[in-house]
């Protein structure tokens, strides 16, 4: 499977569509890493929020636990 996508550049420069692609196991890989991402940042949320004692995640436990999940990424 390849996903073709047509992207406007912007007036002034001399090509007007520029065709971008992406091989079908780049795509895999690409929803893998981020089904792997969002996983990890609902675990270290979900540990914020236990040890908080909250029965749910809140904006402010994914807050905490972003800049450390990106580093680690």
């Amino acid at each position: 499977m390849v996903v073709k996508m047509r992207q406007n550049v912007g007036a002034g420069t001399s090509k007007k569509n520029r065709q971008t692609s992406a091989n079908g196991k780049a795509i895999k890989l690409s929803c893998e890493l981020l089904r792997i991402f969002i996983t990890e940042a609902v675990q270290r949320a979900a540990t914020i929020a236990e040890a908080e004692g909250a029965s749910k995640i809140e904006e402010t436990h994914l807050e905490r636990i972003l800049p450390q999940l990106l580093l680690d990424f």
